[in-house]
């Protein structure tokens, strides 16, 4: 397996919010996009990416591939509590959250978990996939005919999270399974890259005949140039 993954700040913010972590000795890749507060988000994105790391380290190497939905929700449930509780003892800190998405791949077998709305998407034979949905009132506005589906990165309501981790005691987890073949491309990211290009974009760069690492670049240099409005996280694998 190919692994790159790169995290930049943008053109316009004042720090990177975004965090992400490979293990890729256990196949394990997370991405994280903090917000609120001041520098609230940039701590809770890192708590999150901190905790889960301590509690698979933690765990026995085989696991992974048994349990993968329990563990990673778990992982996820230790880090809401973790936020959530340093979010009510500080103040400046009050309400600060992360999305996060989060994938287990262990023999071809892709487990996911997601909160908020960084996503995964899957590449395969050329055609980009989404396969986590994102947890914004746009999304739920779509769902419920009230937006079409090509208005909603316009709307207003893109940006509102409907979950997000740490601004509860407790959080919701959508989970995916999905079986990989050789070939396949999985593309982790948060939404400053698929905020600005668009999933014909992202799927002509990963089709192209370059390495990972300079597919990476060439979708972190897109979206820069498509106005960089936010952080951009990228991590990418190939099977």
């Amino acid at each position: 397996m190919d692994i790159a993954s790169i995290s930049d700040i943008g053109l316009l913010r004042e720090r990177n919010e975004d965090h992400y972590l490979v293990m890729d000795e256990v196949g394990l890749f997370v991405v994280c996009d903090g917000m609120g507060g001041h520098k609230g988000g940039q701590i809770a994105s890192k708590l999150a990416v901190d905790c889960i790391k301590e509690y698979i380290l933690g765990l026995a190497a085989d696991s992974l591939g048994t349990e993968p939905i329990s563990i990673l929700n778990t992982a996820i449930d230790k880090a809401n509590n973790l936020i959530w509780s340093q979010g009510q003892e500080n103040l400046e800190w009050h309400e600060m959250g992360t999305t996060i998405i989060a994938a287990i791949l262990r023999d071809e077998q892709l487990t996911v978990a997601n909160v908020g709305d960084s996503s995964l998407y899957i590449l395969r034979n050329g055609k980009l996939k989404k396969i986590t949905r994102d947890h914004t009132l746009a999304e739920k506005m779509v769902a419920d005919g009230l937006l079409k589906p090509g208005e909603k990165k316009s709307s207003a309501y893109n940006h509102v999270l409907t979950r997000a981790l740490g601004v509860q005691d407790k959080v919701l987890i959508d989970n995916f399974e999905y079986q990989l073949y050789t070939g396949d491309l999985v593309l982790l990211c948060s939404d400053g890259l698929n905020d600005m290009l668009e999933d014909n974009e992202i799927a002509f760069i990963l089709n192209q005949d370059i390495n990972v690492q300079n597919k990476v670049d060439a979708l972190l240099d897109a979206a820069l140039k498509k106005g960089g409005y936010d952080n951009i996280t990228i991590i990418l694998l190939q099977v």
